[in-house]
């Protein structure tokens, strides 16, 4: 399994919306029905897991100010267990590397195809995107989403859960060994964006975690928690 490292550079002076993230997200889509429109078509018509996700823009330089982020150059991870997703995004930014992300324009410097790294029983991982995980719990009479945080025990049943629902699903078959558990939050941010009008809490965090090889490398491959292919559980291996 490979990941993709793209490199862009900011080629308006135009500051990026803090919310970008469902921009980035459509870019994405956009450019892989150009590149593979069979797997694009597949992803809207699935009523499933989209395996694959990607990381915040990740700045340099970076400049905040009231209207948004000012910064000269910027990169971001792409990750799937599928490597069919992976070149399929590849292909679609290089035919169109030119791209918008609200009112400001980018344009795609290059890429850098990463070999995947084997995720042992107990490592370290660090956030490049938030984690979101929410569950269902009665408010004023009625049933409504709950977006939750790492201080809620909830939050570490329904990420296992999630985990093992999308291996499932994209495997066809239950992991050999299920055991997940995050063994310590070394550090936690909570982060509020807004996506297509709809705001969600979720989290940044460092965490230290033991499990089977099978699952945490699918979670390294496919992202943790709900909502990957927004943008959403995007990990890296810390120190």
């Amino acid at each position: 399994m490979v990941r993709a490292k793209i490199f862009v550079n900011k080629v308006s002076d135009m500051p990026l919306d803090y919310d970008y993230q469902y921009w980035l997200a459509s870019m994405l889509l956009h450019r892989l029905d150009n590149a593979k429109g069979e797997l694009a078509d597949f992803l809207h018509n699935h009523d499933g897991y989209r395996f694959y996700t990607f990381s915040n823009l990740i700045l340099e330089n970076q400049r905040h100010s009231e209207y948004g982020l000012q910064f000269d150059n910027a990169h971001f991870i792409l990750t799937s267990p599928d490597e069919e997703f992976i070149e399929g995004f590849v292909s679609g930014l290089l035919q169109k590397p030119e791209f918008s992300l609200g009112e400001t324009s980018f344009l795609v410097e290059s890429i850098d195809i990463q070999n995947q790294t084997k995720i042992p029983s107990k490592c370290v991982f660090k956030t490049i995107s938030p984690i979101y995980v929410k569950t269902q719990r009665e408010v004023e009479g009625e049933i409504k989403d709950w977006d939750l945080y790492p201080k809620d025990g909830k939050f570490y049943e329904n990420l296992h859960n999630n985990l093992v629902s999308k291996y499932e699903e994209y495997h066809g078959r239950a992991p050999e060994n299920d055991f997940f558990d995050i063994t310590e939050v070394i550090h936690f941010k909570g982060r509020r964006y807004t996506i297509a009008g709809d705001h969600r809490r979720c989290s940044e965090m460092k965490f230290k975690v033991q499990g089977s090889e099978e699952l945490l490398n699918f979670g390294y491959q496919a992202g943790f928690g709900e909502k990957n292919a927004m943008g959403f559980g995007c990990i890296e291996v810390s120190n």
